[in-house]
């Protein structure tokens, strides 16, 4: 019985192995990257005022369901940034950069109230 138990397992892991791991294709990937750019770019104008150039992304799959984004401030290459989305919603979970940047985040009640 132990046996079965062990062939069937290693048989699911071998399966998940070559399928990615449920992963995504690049063309995929690349769709989602596509798609998260502009709710990216306005998420930044919207809570940091600020206009932003993204330049690369990673997708977390399967160890996360989320892609992050990263660029930088236009016109401030120093200035570097990340968003991380969930997939496949792409709701923004949280943004990434020099901490008193981040720490310069607007209010809901700030951007409401405009």
């Amino acid at each position: 019985m132990s046996k079965i138990i062990r062939t069937v397992t290693l048989f699911i892991i071998l399966i998940a192995i070559l399928t990615g791991c449920g992963g995504l294709s690049k063309a995929d990937e690349q769709d989602y990257y596509e798609k998260a750019i502009p709710i990216g770019q306005e998420y930044f104008k919207k809570y940091y005022d600020v206009d932003v150039e993204f330049n690369r992304f990673e997708v977390h799959l399967p160890m996360s369901s989320t892609i992050v984004l990263y660029g930088h401030v236009k016109d401030d290459p120093y200035t570097s940034l990340s968003l991380s989305f969930s997939l496949p919603s792409l709701r923004v979970d949280s943004a990434g950069g020099p901490a008193e940047f981040i720490d310069s985040r607007k209010s809901e009640e700030e951007v409401n109230s405009q």
